[in-house]
């Protein structure tokens, strides 16, 4: 018998070996779909334990050693690169694209007013003592602010000399 022979059998039917090596390598597939959306690593884990055992099946199965190693090696490598390419087609066209409609909150969470902070030069009052930090009240409006003369009392008047993220810069009126 010659070597591409022995894939089917004396009736014309593939053999028993290459068709369980395809059922798993399917059910591996679709295991590794399924975790698209069942996420736990779970059933993308199984589907990897499925193909890995496909191939170690196409490498060391009794029933193809009749297969010449190129062979064998080449069902193994079509496996892997089969299915990578399988993977990704469905993360590429179907399971982002398609399903992200149904599947992705698409909600947009408003930024908050953008309200004008006080200027350089304006003038308020410390409502708690600053250590350098605290709250002042400057054009009507409570504000974080950092104190450059390092402390204040509360109730002192302030200045705004400046701006840093979070907090406005000021200093103590004589």
């Amino acid at each position: 018998m010659l070597a591409c022979d022995t894939i089917t059998s004396a009736r014309g039917a593939p053999s028993t070996m290459v068709l369980t090596i395809a059922i798993i390598v399917l059910f591996g597939l679709l295991l590794m779909m399924l975790e698209t959306f069942v996420p736990g690593w779970i059933a993308g884990g199984i589907g990897v334990l499925c193909l890995i055992t496909a191939v170690i099946l196409a490498l060391t199965s009794a029933e193809l050693a009749t297969w010449p190693n190129w062979g064998r090696t080449a069902l193994a490598c079509g496996i892997v690169i089969g299915s990578v390419g399988v993977l990704l087609a469905w993360m590429r066209f179907f399971a982002v694209k398609f399903w992200r409609r149904n599947f992705t909150l698409e909600a947009e969470i408003q930024s908050p007013s953008t309200t004008e902070h006080p200027q350089s030069g304006e003038e308020g009052i410390a409502l708690t003592e600053l250590r350098p930090l605290g709250r002042a009240e400057i054009s009507g409006k409570r504000c974080e602010v950092r104190c450059e003369d390092g402390f204040a009392p509360a109730g002192s008047r302030l200045r705004v000399t400046g701006s840093e993220p979070g907090n406005l810069l000021v200093r103590l009126l004589s």
